[in-house]
């Protein structure tokens, strides 16, 4: 599927989470202002997260929310299945030429590890 040479080796969960957050931040923009800073882009989702979505965290929480929130293509991350994986192996927190099981489990639980990737932006907010 990927050969090794275009992909890195899996790495410390502490290194590939800050490749996510790097990642979710390159593509928040927004058709307003331009968004310069790492606290701009935070701020950015945040507020529009409450406004669109907010609604939902009495009901099901606050991680499930941002999940759900997420699914319905609020960011324009990877969501095509081949994508996450993809996304997945580059950002290190899985080895090239993934299981079966392990292609699907990376993708059942895309949406609920980007939502607690987006959780932890929060923090830097009241920092």
């Amino acid at each position: 599927m990927y050969s090794e040479r275009e992909y890195k080796l899996k790495v410390h969960h502490t290194k590939y989470k800050k490749n996510y957050r790097k990642y979710i931040l390159d593509c928040v923009y927004s058709d307003d202002k331009e968004l310069t800073t790492d606290l701009e882009k935070i701020n950015y989702i945040f507020n529009r997260f409450y406004s669109e979505y907010g609604w939902e965290i009495q009901r099901v929480g606050k991680l499930k929310a941002i999940s759900r929130w997420l699914s319905g293509l609020a960011l324009p991350i990877a969501f095509v299945h081949e994508d996450i994986v993809k996304l997945a192996i580059e950002m290190g927190s899985i080895n090239p030429n993934p299981s079966n099981k392990l292609y699907y489990q990376v993708c059942d639980n895309y949406w609920n590890f980007m939502a607690n990737i987006i959780l932890g932006l929060e923090k830097e907010i009241t920092k």
